[in-house]
């Protein structure tokens, strides 16, 4: 039992903070965010370029092209993300830079990646140099190549 409840269980009506999120407060803030670039507000340049893009790859029956948000918090750049995914009906895979502490992580990441899937990565610049360049490979090659061993006798398997 935490502070916030009575001896009965019942919720104190006296506290308005609970450690915990109600189901409803989780439906409200879902609610609260976008689902579509025409429900976005706001940047309406980076908006006009997303719509483009994905209009594109709609057209084309292929999946968007590697997108960059970059900016201060608050801007919009999860809910973006959430967007673009929506937008292709495609699922959604959220991690941060943090979370990678080693390019075999981001390895398995990518590895897992079903076909146009998003894959949003929240906090790129705190991501470690080695992970940084094995992104830099798979966005460009679409492969990433993981090194078994250490010296003369690693083995590179693409």
């Amino acid at each position: 039992m935490d502070e916030s409840e009575r001896q009965d269980g019942a919720p104190d009506p006296l506290t308005i903070v609970r450690p915990q999120a109600d189901i409803d407060e989780r439906a409200a803030e879902s609610a609260l965010r976008p689902t579509t670039l025409a429900e976005f507000e706001g940047q309406p340049r980076v908006s006009d370029q997303l719509g483009l893009m994905l209009e594109a790859a709609r057209h084309r029956s292929a999946v968007a092209d590697h997108v960059l948000l970059s900016g201060p918090p608050g801007l919009g750049k999860t809910t973006l993300a959430m967007i673009v995914a929506s937008e292709m009906s495609a699922p959604l895979r959220i991690s941060s830079g943090p979370a990678i502490q080693h390019a075999g992580d981001l390895a398995a990441i990518l590895s897992g990646l079903v076909e146009g899937e998003v894959f949003f990565l929240d906090e790129i610049h705190r991501m470690s140099r080695p992970a940084e360049e094995m992104l830099y490979l798979a966005m460009e090659d679409f492969r990433v190549d993981v090194v078994i061993g250490k010296g003369p006798g690693a083995t590179a398997i693409p």
